[in-house]
């Protein structure tokens, strides 16, 4: 059908055998203008003329009912049909008007007929058995007015007009329906998508505690039947929940009080009999504003907090002993100093220090040292009370903190056990080791009120424990801590010192012994201070060592040493090598051969003007120091073992090392000609080096007589008080220029002692 509007010129067709009829409907429905009697009758009854205008009609003829049908089927396929047919009810010889009538209604249902008749040819209720009842039909009786003609005209293409819009709005709200109801299928098909694809379990619960939707990973996590899902009850869900939780009761109060308060938006943990845990949030349900139900969002987070769990364990625990670390220790100490506070009880605090940890590590492995410590944990551990807290520090240091202590006797008691620990030997590497311990206590609240205090007072206690030799146990004084803030100070002291230049060489003269020709000179380290004026090297190099500070010094003397040598060298002083001591620590410092190196390039000084100086100690004690002296050696400097005679291994790995020179020790000088033992120690160790193509030094030459039995048994160098004490650069430089004055500048030199 078409789009009708008032305007809309209305098809009519004239089916008749009678042109004159055609005619007059032609004539009647096409008038522009009212009669005469039509204006009368407007003006008698008072009518508005615009009511009598005539809607615009399209009339079309046709003379036999065929001829009718087939306009009216043309009119039908060009989409501009008829809205009324005026039918003749006798159109002889062909169809009669109700024949016609019956194939028109067969093409368009909707098109009104007006039966025209003047015979009672069929009665109205032949007419409705015939075309059935129907309200798109109506009778004219010829002969007929024009006024009846017309006002069937308006009126039933008026209607037709109507049951077009009529058709075309439901039409229209049936798409109109059937878009939205696409569309929400596709809105909830989407939600539903949505739903699915959540790795979250959802389940919504109206109000009246329905099941409204949910996904099939809430029924996975939860493992629901369908049936319960089916029977769209929240109570006989709830309680198949309940049954799978560790507290049941707890997530029955959880739902009811979030019913009690339906605006609330909440978060839980649910853990589960089988381990799962699960996190929900909650929150309403809302439509317009209105709160119609709950929505719970359920996610597996088992894995998470596990994974939580771990790393809190791991963060408050020792990773190779499971025993609590430090940050665990400090908390569970917080508590028991408040509990004693409380019930004004003793807290012990005992620092211990396994004795010789290092030895087992550099000779028996790091793997061995840890098994070492798994095991002193698991005996300490099977040994502590009750309600003792036993914590690993790191490296070798454990504390233990002792409970409801009454008196300094149970503290001994407690200790004592504790030392018994160590008596029976460890088995490391396939062997049997015996290693001791040493511990240091400090008690709360005499020792101190805070874990700190009592720790770094434990730790002094510890240390003091090592100094009287170890494998014994002390408590803390306060004398501990005053000589721990003295150290302190002393190495702050030596920290500025090195800043601002305190510190200095002074240099032994070395000579030939046969010719008494000054050959080397051995840089010696002091100490300027600023107000005990000059220290010697055993005044501040142990502190050094045992803070780790040797290190940065001992470079600092080698490149003093070195550039001071090369500035000799280009005053045009006779050439001399320079011997500087090198500790331990500095030997085991990775790139100790680089910075040698380095040193040697930055002055320009020749490796041969260099000797280093190292005891037989140190060279024996690891396989990589013998590696680093073997490196060091093929820079070309010069290597010399000090203090020789001394150490307590063989004298076989001499002829394993890249050695120059030997160094006897002074303490065999001291005693020759008074000592018959020393004077044989002297033959020999001066018989192996020659054998052994090395050269000899004496150290701490001080008499005639002890250089004349040097000379008689060939050895090559000394050193000492009989020509010359340690010299500033300044005197250094009078002996260079004046050789023969030796005597006169010893006797404005350093006082005895190197």
């Amino acid at each position: 059908s078409i789009p009708m509007t008032e305007n809309t010129d209305f098809r009519i067709i004239v089916i008749d055998d009678n042109p004159a009829i055609h005619h007059d409907f032609i004539k009647i429905l096409t008038a522009t203008t009212e009669s005469g009697l039509d204006v009368v009758r407007a003006k008698m009854f008072g009518k508005k003329e615009e009511e009598f205008a005539l809607p615009k009609f399209q009339i079309d003829t046709a003379s036999q009912g065929q001829e009718g049908v087939e306009r009216i089927k043309t009119a039908m396929q060009e989409n501009y049909p008829y809205s009324l047919a005026f039918v003749d009810i006798r159109m002889p010889p062909g169809w009669d008007g109700i024949e016609t009538i019956k194939h028109i209604w067969s093409l368009d249902k909707d098109i009104q007929v007006v039966i025209c008749t003047a015979y009672s040819d069929y009665s109205w209720e032949d007419t409705v058995a015939h075309l059935g009842k129907t309200d798109n039909l109506l009778i004219l009786k010829k002969p007929f007015d024009n006024v009846s003609v017309r006002q069937l005209a308006c009126a039933l293409t008026k209607k037709w007009q109507l049951l077009q819009d009529t058709r075309k709005f439901t039409s229209s709200l049936k798409q109109q329906v059937n878009d939205r109801t696409l569309s929400l299928q596709k809105s909830l098909s989407l939600v539903k998508a949505t739903l699915e694809s959540s790795d979250e379990g959802i389940i919504v619960i109206s109000n009246e505690g329905k099941i409204v939707d949910y996904n099939q990973k809430f029924c996975g996590m939860w493992d629901i039947p369908q049936a319960i899902i089916d029977s769209k009850s929240e109570k006989k869900l709830q309680a198949y929940m309940q049954d799978q939780l560790v507290e049941p009761g707890n997530f029955s109060n959880w739902l009811k009080s979030l019913h009690e308060r339906s605006d609330a938006i909440n978060i839980d943990i649910i853990r589960f009999k089988n381990g799962k845990i699960l996190d929900c949030y909650s929150q309403p349900q809302k439509l317009n504003d209105q709160i119609v139900g709950r929505v719970l969002n359920f996610r597996d987070v088992t894995e998470r907090i596990h994974l939580e769990n771990e790393l809190q364990y791991q963060a408050k625990h020792d990773a190779l002993t499971g025993l609590p670390n430090r940050v665990m220790l400090l908390e569970k100490a917080r508590e028991l100093i408040k509990k004693s506070e409380k019930n004004n009880t003793l807290l012990a605090v005992m620092f211990i220090d396994l004795d010789r940890f290092k030895l087992v590590n550099d000779s028996l492995s790091h793997a061995a040292g840890d098994e070492l410590l798994r095991a002193t944990a698991t005996r300490l551990q099977a040994v502590i009370g009750e309600g003792d807290i036993l914590a690993r520090l790191g490296g070798d240091e454990f504390v233990i903190l002792i409970t409801n202590v009454k008196n300094n006797e149970e503290i001994i008691n407690k200790a004592s056990i504790f030392m018994k620990v160590f008596q029976q030997p460890f088995h490391l590497a396939e062997r049997h080791v015996t290693i001791t311990g040493s511990i240091g206590i400090s008690i709360f609240p005499t020792d101190g009120k805070t874990m700190d205090i009592l720790m770094r007072n434990a730790d002094a206690a510890m240390y003091h424990a090592k100094e009287l030799g170890s494998n014994n146990f002390q408590f803390y004084t306060v004398e501990m801590n005053e000589k721990s803030l003295q150290k302190l100070d002393q190495e702050m002291q030596l920290r500025q010192a090195m800043k601002n230049g305190e510190l200095l060489l002074h240099y032994q003269p070395q000579f030939d012994l046969n010719n008494e020709k000054l050959i080397a000179a051995e840089a010696l380290l002091r100490w300027q201070h600023p107000q005990k004026g000059l220290l010697l090297p055993i005044d501040f190099v142990p502190l050094a060592e045992e803070t780790g500070l040797i290190v940065p010094i001992g470079e600092w003397v080698i490149r003093t040493a070195c550039k001071q040598n090369k500035e000799w060298q280009k005053a045009g002083f006779p050439p001399i090598r320079v011997a500087v001591n090198i500790t331990a620590q500095q030997l085991k410092q990775q790139n100790i051969v680089d910075v040698v190196r380095s040193i040697l390039n930055e002055t320009e000084l020749k490796p041969e003007s260099l000797e280093l100086e190292l005891t037989e100690n140190i060279i024996i004690s690891s396989a990589e120091i013998i590696r680093t002296v073997t490196a060091l050696k093929e820079l070309g400097i010069t290597i010399a073992i000090d203090d020789f005679g001394t150490g307590y291994s063989s004298l076989s790995y001499l002829k394993n090392l890249p050695l120059d020179r030997l160094k006897i020790d002074s303490s065999f000088i001291q005693h020759i000609q008074s000592e018959k033992d020393d004077e044989v120690i002297i033959r020999a160790i001066i018989a192996v080096a020659k054998n052994l193509k090395l050269e000899v030094l004496a150290e701490g030459v001080e008499t005639k007589n002890q250089l004349n039995f040097l000379k008689k048994q060939q050895c090559d160098e000394i050193q000492g008080f009989y020509f010359s004490k340690p010299l500033s650069v300044t005197d250094m430089e009078r002996l260079f220029t004046h050789p023969e004055s030796k005597k006169d500048i010893l006797s404005t030199s350093e006082s005895k002692g190197s």
